[in-house]
């Protein structure tokens, strides 16, 4: 490995990268998975058969020697809005690295997505990734770089061991009369939580696979490496969590990747190949801390001035209207600026007008599955992680951030016998006045059933129908997008998921069987569990066809950026040769610019209206002229009293590298 070179012969390979002459094919075969020689070559390969439109960057090397880099297509287009890609930031989803590939093919492939300039980043985080390809098979996440996680004298001294030289590194179950875990009566391959409340008592511990190589009565603890670059960036970054780092941007990998991204303002949207997936589902809120921007109280400091209650709760909404009368005319107030006045906290929720196109584009994407014949019914996506690369840049960054994941278990088939009651797509092709015909008690049935909250009771949901506050598809939707409750005495669902998986579709390979094994120092214990990887890398049989469907919808997504041009101009003569000129600026694009979290934390840059000619006297106005916020299929109205002679030409110009550029010229009293 190149870890394991000296600096000067890393320092040859960084040459013969840049220099490389190598396959210069169009295609990449998707037969298999990628690993870090290969995707770099892949990305090579890509650039020589394209060099006038594509460029390779190489951002940064892993502690481990490997270069991160990026494929630019579009190197050719100035003026244009970009489109970030970055895929597999943990290492554990190699089918996230096929994916990044396979979409940089397809856009190289087609002329229709090429007036968009892209960044396709497939392998963030090549030293975890390549523990995939390893003889032993571990999901790692972390990098090479030397972390003493135990905080003793020794650094990266106790890792994982393949003790049954199996090639991968499972759990080790072992009778303690302290342990916590039981054997699940259901299937004897699970291991489950003692359940003190039905009288049950803990009769083993569980721990990775490995010896104590330190001595210090902890098992794997301090292994070699690392960072887990997936989860190194700033919003919310964890400091209890080892993996996350010393602190935000600490390693090389995410360090450059904030750099790069920060470098280039045209990139107008991030998308994210991993394990979560604001595709299906909107990004879920929830989570604890910051400030609720729906139910704000106004310091008394700041009441009085702005008429406000320092007792009630206002809106963002109404507290920006309530500034609004105080300020200059014409002077912007924005959320960012009511935080800061305010002392608001970080946001750790999406905004409500940001769901709002998260949930309807999440819509259009499960239509566009259903056309394709595409199930969704599998296991839910992963939640985002604290520190991830996808919150980050939704919530520093303010852009439009999609992640998709592009393969979870398919959940097991069950029987449905004739008794049982309506099924969620029966009721989700019903209108609300034939749910509510059905009646309280078959409705009551389908919501238990569900496992619908106590709260949604027969009797409310037939009111909210009837007011139209809710409809069955909207119900379906929720239903399905919450966790299903495990039946007395049932596994949990993601273990019957995956059991019935290994079990039906991967012929047994999936799970290692419990062996006993004379361990050194805890004696007799049992080595299995499931295999690393199971869960989230399909066989390699169905990396094309899995690519093929979903890949073209981050595609379709860029088709929504928002696309700001001159609508349409007036000139009204006033006399003595001063003019008001008036310009409508329309957002073309569906997406809003920028979005709401952008204009709180104020980091896209402002689209810019320039007028502009010689022999004009501004009178009101400036000759640049922040246009602000404009919602998406949107227009905004923007003024100006000039002094120029009769008969000249001005330019109107926008100006703006994620949202587009336009040009205008008008003349004077023409």
């Amino acid at each position: 490995m190149l870890k394991n070179l000296p600096v000067l012969y890393l320092a040859i390979s960084f040459f013969l990268l840049c220099g490389y002459q190598g396959n210069t094919q169009n295609n990449v075969s998707f037969t298999k998975y990628h690993n870090y020689e290969e995707v770099r070559d892949a990305l090579q390969a890509l650039h020589e058969a394209n060099p006038a439109s594509t460029a390779v960057h190489n951002i940064a090397a892993s502690p481990g020697g490997r270069h991160v880099c990026i494929l630019e297509i579009g190197k050719n287009l100035n003026d244009k809005p970009a489109v970030f890609v970055g895929s597999n930031f943990e290492g554990i989803t190699p089918i996230a690295t096929e994916g990044a590939l396979y979409l940089a093919q397809m856009i190289l492939n087609s002329d229709e997505y090429k007036n968009l300039k892209w960044f396709i980043l497939p392998l963030p985080n090549p030293d975890a990734a390549e523990n995939y390809f390893a003889s032993v098979k571990s999901e790692k996440t972390v990098n090479a770089l030397a972390v003493n996680n135990d905080v003793d004298e020794l650094t990266d001294e106790d890792g994982f061991e393949d003790l049954n030289n199996d090639g991968f590194i499972t759990k080790m179950r072992v009778k303690d009369p302290e342990g916590t875990y039981i054997i699940s009566d259901k299937d004897p391959r699970v291991m489950v939580r003692a359940d003190a409340k039905k009288g049950e008592r803990g009769l083993y511990k569980i721990y990775t696979e490995g010896i104590d190589n330190d001595g210090d009565g902890q098992y794997n603890e301090d292994s070699p490496g690392g960072v887990n670059v997936g989860i190194n960036f700033p919003h919310l970054f964890s400091h209890k969590n080892k993996e996350a780092g010393l602190y935000a941007g600490c390693t090389p990998e995410s360090y450059e990747i904030m750099k790069f991204i920060y470098a280039h303002p045209e990139i107008a949207m991030i998308q994210t190949l991993g394990t979560s997936d604001f595709c299906l589902a909107a990004p879920k809120g929830g989570r604890r801390g910051g400030a609720n921007m729906q139910s704000l109280k106004v310091p008394r400091r700041f009441a009085g001035m702005i008429g406000a209650d320092p007792e009630k709760n206002y809106t963002m909404e109404e507290v920006i209207e309530m500034v609004k009368t105080v300020v200059p005319a014409g002077a912007e107030v924005t959320p960012s600026m009511i935080a800061g006045m305010m002392g608001l906290g970080a946001a750790v929720n999406p905004q409500e007008d940001d769901l709002k196109f998260y949930t309807k584009l999440s819509e259009d994407y499960k239509e566009y599955l259903k056309e394709k014949n595409f199930s969704t019914d599998r296991l839910d996506a992963a939640r985002d992680k604290d520190g991830s690369f996808e919150l980050w840049a939704y919530y520093h960054v303010g852009l439009p951030s999609f992640s998709m994941n592009l393969f979870t278990i398919p959940k097991p088939k069950e029987e449905k016998n004739d008794e049982d009651g309506l099924s969620l797509d029966e009721v989700e092709k019903m209108d609300g006045e034939e749910f509510v015909k059905l009646g309280e008690e078959k409705i009551g049935a389908f919501l238990k059933a569900n496992n619908a909250p106590e709260r949604f009771s027969a009797e409310r949901v037939i009111e909210m129908m009837n007011s139209g506050r809710l409809s069955p598809k909207q119900m379906v939707q929720m239903m399905k997008n919450m966790p299903k409750a495990s039946e007395e005495g049932e596994l949990p669902e993601k273990d019957k998921a995956l059991l019935s998986y290994i079990d039906n579709q991967m012929g047994g390979e999936g799970f290692v069987n419990w062996e006993t094994y004379s361990h050194p120092t805890l004696g007799e214990v049992e080595i299995g569990g499931y295999a690393p990887f199971i869960e989230n890398t399909p066989p390699t049989g169905l990396i094309d066809s899995l690519c093929k469907v979903q890949i073209p919808w981050l595609l379709k997504l860029t088709e929504n950026l928002p696309d700001i041009k001159i609508l349409s101009e007036k000139i009204t003569e006033l006399g003595s040769g001063v003019y008001k000129v008036e310009l409508v600026v329309e957002n073309k694009g569906y997406l809003p610019y920028p979005t709401s979290m952008g204009q709180r934390n104020n980091q896209p840059p402002p689209v810019v209206v320039l007028l502009e000619g010689d022999g004009i006297e501004f009178l009101e106005g400036k000759s640049r002229t922040p246009l602000g916020p404009v919602g998406g299929n949107q227009v905004k109205k923007l003024d100006w009293i000039i002094k120029a002679d009769k008969g000249r030409t001005i330019t109107a110009k926008i100006e703006s590298k994620p949202a587009g550029t336009d040009v205008k010229q008008i003349k004077i009293g023409g």
